[in-house]
């Protein structure tokens, strides 16, 4: 079963935006609420970077700045289903996008 898992899952990348107005320990467990979340649905090498206060491009819901995190993971489809829905019910989470990862090798060939 455990070898089904590891054929079926990929690497994924969700940056989330969190409202800039909330206070440290808000932040905290928002994050600690989503490793969580994932570690119970069984992903494997999960991630978690707080990147920061950042300026947006663009007012998103009136916020000119966000809170980014970002997180490295490795899960099936479905667990990608259950996490963006909880994203979209949370109000502190101002906006989402998850991306699979696809990591392409270059070997160069050096004259010898």
């Amino acid at each position: 079963m455990k070898r089904l898992y590891s054929l079926l899952s990929k690497s994924y990348e969700t940056i989330y935006i969190l409202k800039p107005d909330l206070d440290e320990n808000a932040i905290l467990s928002i994050i600690t609420k989503y490793q969580q979340l994932l570690y119970t649905n069984g992903c494997t090498n999960i991630f978690v970077y707080d990147r920061g206060r950042r300026h947006l491009s663009y007012p998103i819901r009136k916020y000119h700045d966000g809170i980014y995190i970002q997180v490295n993971y490795t899960a099936t489809n479905q667990v990608l289903d259950i996490l963006e829905k909880k994203f979209r019910i949370d109000e502190n989470i101002i906006r989402y996008l998850t991306v699979k990862n696809t990591q392409h090798t270059v070997s160069l060939k050096h004259p010898v």
